[in-house]
């Protein structure tokens, strides 16, 4: 099996408008779209931000009659601590075949909003590890951890700053996502418009040292053009550290590709 992208975002995201035949352009053999569920969501006025499933489900049945391409059901789950059931609860009556789990707010403010850069840098980089220790002893519902470094991503850290403050964090919520069998995604976002691969560079040896395995290469686009940004990037840095194989899931398999 090819490799394919496993983070993408559609006209169902509250902060995309692309349609699904605009990615299809790329022949995928297989896609799936993970589209943004977060609730309580400060990036969007607090709304509840819940992917159309009845739309997606009427969106795949209409594009399988047209296309050769296998289509998968997946979403990205932004989980802040004391929702999980609620989540869970709607997972149970939505089934998705990939599970993406993301830490992108608190309930009060989303990691990447301007109220972060008058706050304490390392007093937020404890609260957002902190957070994403807690979900991952909580919520059992995913198989790939996205952008571990989402809640540095206004901060400016180095790896020297992540070794010495929160390596103790770091290791505990790797060691987590080794027992529950996830994945650890490298996500194009972090490489290129944040420019956070030197923390990567820091954190695949950390997560291989403890046992991690599982790897996953995500564009996080959501605009076509964006399909498979900087694989080759994110696949030569992994190369680098001795990983030869990225996984990919869909629903209870679990399936081993050659790096691309």
């Amino acid at each position: 099996m090819k490799y394919y992208d496993q983070h993408l975002h559609t006209f169902l995201s509250f902060d995309s408008q692309e349609i699904f035949e605009n990615y299809l352009l790329n022949n995928p053999a297989y896609f799936v779209a993970t589209d943004h569920f977060d609730l309580h969501n400060p990036g969007d006025n607090f709304q509840d931000d819940i992917p159309d499933y009845e739309k997606l489900t009427q969106k795949i049945n209409e594009l399988k009659a047209n296309y050769p391409t296998t289509f998968l059901k997946g979403v990205e789950i932004g989980v802040v601590p004391g929702q999980e059931k609620q989540i869970n609860d709607y997972l149970a009556q939505n089934p998705y075949d990939l599970k993406l789990l993301s830490i992108h707010q608190n309930g009060k403010f989303d990691y990447i909003d301007d109220v972060v850069l008058k706050k304490d840098k390392y007093d937020v980089a404890k609260m957002y590890f902190d957070q994403m220790s807690k979900v991952l002893g909580t919520f059992d519902n995913a198989q790939i951890l996205t952008h571990f470094e989402y809640g540095l991503r206004r901060l400016d850290f180095t790896p020297q700053e992540l070794e010495e403050h929160f390596e103790k964090e770091l290791t505990q919520i790797l060691k987590k996502v080794i027992q529950k069998e996830m994945a650890l995604e490298l996500n194009a976002k972090s490489f290129g418009y944040y420019q956070n691969a030197n923390l990567y560079r820091y954190v695949i040896p950390l997560y291989k040292s403890l046992g991690g395995k599982f790897f996953t290469l995500g564009s996080d686009a959501h605009q076509s053009e964006d399909y498979q940004a900087l694989f080759p990037e994110m696949a030569g840095l992994l190369k680098e550290f001795g990983v030869n194989f990225l996984v990919t899931f869909q629903k209870n398999d679990r399936f081993l590709t050659e790096l691309p």
